[in-house]
């Protein structure tokens, strides 16, 4: 049963309240700095977002407590500058839910708080589908696309309740989203994946508050993109296919482009600088020579990963000079495999940790069953060793997608996409968390957030 309220919604506009009075929290000679005029809003894009405002007589800064009950629990940032007019968006909360907020001033101390207010969340659209949830070893928000008869880009908390949604009804792919990291909004990339790559592909970003939603062209866009900071500078890079004409023969492989706030491209790497499509011919087929589908960024190494489907290879790429540095896999590998480990067939994504890499394996076990494979890499040696697989009990079948990643404390979170089901595993690989989604229902490559706030 969902809490009960006696607080208006406007039709079309949620809920507003408007707080006047205020609780001090300290000396009264500090009045100028507590907070007046709090007025909580739903978002009439996102209604599982709370927009606040506030003001204040003479510049300070502030942040907001809420939760779902009187004792708050959560809190917004700090406000990075002080100003006499003041907003904030409350965030992971689920529909049709009772939030209590306040505002809290303050410059060095705590200098008031308003009275407590209370405002009731939205409805999530129909069509965007519900979750089950088994156990509770999860504590992160998941960040992910979910295709289907209905196409979004949700936000998952552990309990399985989509708290933020932006619906894409157009006729492309969206395999990836990300948290942007200025913290305003969501980028995700629509694409034409699964056939003919679209000349009408973007880089879409989308407030968080739901309010503003622009996008950058990107023609050709493919699966994936990576958002990273270098220097004072925020770099995307994407996954971008391209043509050329071998022979009299039109080859479709990929390259990786650097993309600019106003759209323009700058090429760093692209696959006709490591391999020969008369040499290196991988497992051609409708999708073309390479296929790539996964792409991560080191910014220790400063290198891309680019994982190739038809070659069953992920290649170690330097940003500085476009080089192959190793390729793990079937075709061109820099590496053997030691005796009695097992390869990987058709791969998505995968994470590369130190001298290990984490592969979601689709193909490679059965035909009708997926894994994780782990492997240590001797870049010296050119050896890879298997450490490490795990095959979900009962054991499913991702032809497509699939995202593995480990934490420093030994557990792991799987993403096993096609079969709509993400999972996570302690250090001991007993499962302490498992989402499905309904039948029919796609996940596509996932991001994990402690917190949906930008980093300070």
């Amino acid at each position: 049963m969902r809490p009960t309220s006696s607080i208006p919604r406007t039709p079309g506009f949620g809920a507003t309240i408007l707080l006047l009075g205020v609780v001090a929290c300290g000396d009264p000679a500090i009045d100028s700095r507590r907070p007046s005029h709090v007025e909580a809003t739903l978002s009439e894009d996102i209604e599982t977002v709370v927009k606040l405002a506030w003001q204040t007589q003479e510049p300070t800064r502030g942040y907001v407590e809420y939760g779902t009950t009187p004792e708050f629990g959560l809190r917004t940032p700090l406000e990075a500058d002080a100003t006499s007019a003041h907003d904030a968006l409350l965030l992971g909360l689920p529909q049709e839910t009772l939030i209590y907020y306040r505002v809290v001033s303050w410059d060095g101390d705590s200098a008031g708080a308003s009275e407590s207010g209370r405002i009731e969340t939205g409805r999530i659209p129909g069509g965007i589908p519900e979750m089950e949830v088994e156990g509770d070893g999860h504590s992160e928000f998941v960040l992910v696309p979910v295709l289907g008869n209905t196409s979004a880009v949700t936000i998952i908390n552990p309990a399985g309740d989509i708290v933020w949604y932006h619906t894409e009804d157009r006729d492309l792919d969206f395999y990836r989203a990300r948290l942007s990291l200025d913290g305003t909004s969501v980028i995700y990339n629509a694409a034409s994946v699964s056939g003919d790559p679209a000349e009408d592909s973007e880089l879409v970003k989308v407030a968080l508050d739901g309010s503003e939603t622009t996008s950058i062209p990107v023609p050709l866009l493919a699966h994936d993109f990576v958002e990273f900071r270098d220097g004072d500078q925020t770099v995307l890079a994407a996954i971008v296919v391209e043509y050329r004409d071998v022979d009299g023969n039109e080859i479709r492989g990929d390259k990786i482009v650097e993309i600019d706030a106003e759209g323009e491209q700058k090429t760093v790497f692209s696959v006709w600088d490591c391999f020969d499509p008369a040499v290196d011919q991988g497992d051609s087929g409708e999708q073309g020579w390479t296929f790539a589908n996964a792409l991560d960024y080191d910014s220790g190494e400063d290198a891309y990963y680019l994982g190739l489907r038809n070659f069953s290879s992920i290649v170690k790429v330097s940003r500085a000079t476009g080089e192959c540095e190793w390729v793990l896999g079937t075709t061109a590998s820099s590496f053997d495999f030691a005796s009695g480990s097992a390869r990987f067939l058709h791969q998505h994504q995968f994470q590369v940790r130190g001298d290990r890499i984490l592969v979601m394996d689709n193909d490679g076990a059965l035909e009708t069953e997926s894994r994780v494979l782990e492997y240590e890499l001797d870049v010296e040696a050119g050896v890879a060793t298997q450490v490490w697989s795990y095959v979900a009990d009962p054991s499913v079948y991702t032809f497509v997608l699939g995202e593995p990643q480990r934490f420093s404390d030994g557990s792991t979170f799987i993403n096993w996409s096609a079969a709509g089901q993400l999972e996570r595993l302690d250090e001991n690989d007993e499962r302490v968390w498992k989402l499905n989604t309904r039948a029919g229902y796609v996940f596509g490559f996932h991001q994990l957030a402690d917190t949906l706030y930008a980093e300070p």
